[in-house]
Parts: structure tokens; sequence; C-alpha cells
């Protein structure tokens, strides 16, 4: 089935254009609401992306969350083609993109992937600035590595759920400014225990290589 999506995505000649890309399979969703509907990422450009999903987006644009290269990115898509593949009984819809909005650290890691670049010396202090640009949305532009601490010390501390993804955790999290290149950030957090909701509030610590330290 990938193979399909990835081979239409490839025969279209139409704007084969001179952005560099990068034909690679990537986990992808749009987000509906609060909802995250899933996909299947089959290239990436410097002006945009090309994507598969069973549920397709209603208006030409809309905004995503990705996954490339152990980074998580978000951005502001629109439509410039679209088609529907029918295999193994389901509908799948293909989309070709271009970057409506994406913020400039996130683009320059774009530009970086496509053309095989090697990162900046201080990634992680540069992810930590995007995160803390973003204030109570800041949990989904954290290192993907740094997500998945979070939610393991949350877990280990039964402030969340044992089997919570580190995609689409329960908890909210704000950030709380920085000192000596050490990031604070508050988290809120949800765990249910015999039919009752328990609500916690922690905060981490993560300094500039991407340690987390849970300060309470």
């Amino acid at each position: 089935m990938l193979n399909e999506i990835v081979r239409w995505m490839s025969d279209r000649k139409t704007d084969r254009r001179t952005a560099d890309r990068k034909k690679v399979q990537f986990s992808i969703a749009w987000i509906r609401g609060e909802e995250m509907v899933p996909g299947v990422g089959t290239e990436i450009s410097l002006n945009g992306l090309a994507f598969a999903t069973k549920v397709a987006p209603t208006t030409p644009s809309f905004n995503v969350i990705f996954d490339l290269a152990s980074r998580r990115f978000k951005a502001r898509l629109t439509t410039v083609r679209s088609e529907n593949l029918q295999r193994e009984g389901a509908t799948w819809t293909m989309l070709a993109c271009t970057f409506e909005g994406i913020a400039a650290d996130d683009y320059d890691a774009v530009v970086r992937y496509i053309r095989d670049l090697p990162e900046p010396e201080n990634k992680a202090q540069a992810d930590m600035t995007a995160a803390a640009a973003s204030g109570d949305d800041a949990y989904r532009l954290l290192p993907m590595g740094v997500q998945r601490r979070i939610v393991e010390m949350l877990v280990q501390g039964g402030r969340l759920a044992p089997d919570s993804d580190p995609r689409n955790p329960l908890l909210r999290m704000k950030y709380l400014g920085s000192k000596a290149g050490r990031h604070r950030f508050a988290v809120h957090s949800r765990v249910s225990v015999a039919d009752e909701i328990q609500q916690y509030d922690s905060s981490f610590t993560v300094d500039e290589t991407g340690n987390v330290y849970l300060d309470k």
C-alpha cells in the first residue's frame, strides 16, 4: 500500500520544480479540533510535503504535526493537489501541499535534513528556545527524546497512565522560563485510578543537552 502511495507521488511530473526534495516515509497527523488524524508522509521538499491519509482535511489549509529525523515539527499546509486511491477496501487521499506557515527553526531543520547538512552544535538549546516560544503548546515542540523522558518520569511517578503515548499524552505544559541555560516547564497531568480521575502538577527542568529533571 505504501509503495503505491509513494509511486503515485513519484509519477506526478507537474511542478517537479527547482526545490530540493527527499522521498521518505514519516509519521504525520493533521489537526481537526483537538484530534490528531493520522497519515503517512511520503516526500518532503523546501516548498512543502506530500502525505496520504484515510480521512482527508475538509479545508484547503490545515495544521499538521510530523516527525522527521528524531524531531517533531508543527506547520500549516495548503493543498495544491489531491487524488483518491482505492486499496484493499479502503480509500486513501494523497495530498501534495506547500508550507503556508512553519517556525524558522523548524524550516532550517527541514533544509538541513533535505540537503544532508550537519546539525548546529547547540541543537538542544535551539530546540528548547523553539519550545519556549510556544507557551502552553510547549510540549509539542520539545525534542522527541525529551517528550519521551517526561512521559516516562510521569508514568513512573504514577502521575500518568502506563500506556500513555508520548505523541499525544494526557497532559498540558507551560514554559516557565530559563536560567543559566536550564529551561523550566510546568506540567499538569491526569490519570484514572479506580474510576477516579487524579490530577497532578509537576515541574521539570531541561538542560541544554536535553537531560530532564523532575523538580517536584
